[in-house]
């Protein structure tokens, strides 16, 4: 798992420059996977929020062609998540202390996991899982983490999870609304507790 640097890149040039890559895969072989890791040990930036931009828009767009998730800002941090040389998934973090919207003087009062993304391919692997803890272990001094409200009934599946395995996670995290004061928390393994989440059975990853 890879931290993604966001460079200023405006969202017209991202737009081009991800629908030249598609054109590049029209020539290959039905099921081939669309994304290999670089040959280098590095890769670069602009192609990392490539790759997010078209696991989000593209990849993952629903039959109804409505997009998934709004673009990446370029103020998130992100990390991609590779497999057998492929971008598989990625998950996007509001950092504590950054501001909450545009428009206001508001900041998270605590880091927040904000969009997760699993490939529907890679799915019921336990990536899902494995992001959510590498999300968790990213912030040892933080006492308390949130993930955005609302919580999806997979990411409820892949929380119950983790919390089942994690006890000493059970008090730091929290679904939260921003800006993430305590009366915007609530107590994520005690809601599972309360059955107050919709179960089901799916999950995303």
């Amino acid at each position: 798992m890879f931290p993604v640097d966001l460079p200023p890149v405006d969202e017209t040039d991202l737009t081009s420059a991800s629908e030249q890559y598609l054109l590049s895969l029209e020539s290959r072989p039905e099921g081939h996977e669309w994304f290999q890791s670089s040959s280098t040990s590095k890769v670069q930036s602009l192609m990392e929020r490539l790759i997010i931009f078209l696991l989000s828009q593209v990849v993952e767009r629903p039959s109804q062609q409505e997009a998934l998730f709004s673009l990446h800002p370029r103020s998130e941090s992100a990390k991609l998540l590779w497999r057998d040389g492929q971008a598989v998934g990625f998950y996007t973090v509001k950092r504590k202390g950054s501001l909450c919207d545009s428009w206001s003087s508001r900041c998270y009062l605590l880091p927040v996991l904000d969009t997760i993304l699993v490939r529907t391919s890679w799915r019921r692997r336990g990536l899902g899982l494995k992001m959510l803890s590498d999300f968790c272990s990213s912030f040892p001094s933080e006492e308390v983490l949130g993930i955005s409200v609302p919580l999806s009934a997979s990411m409820v599946a892949v929380c119950r999870h983790f919390l089942q395995l994690n006890e000493d996670h059970r008090d730091r995290l929290y679904e939260v609304e921003a800006p993430g004061a305590w009366t915007q928390r609530r107590n994520i393994w005690l809601n599972i507790q309360l059955s107050r989440y919709v179960h089901s059975g799916e999950q995303v990853g």
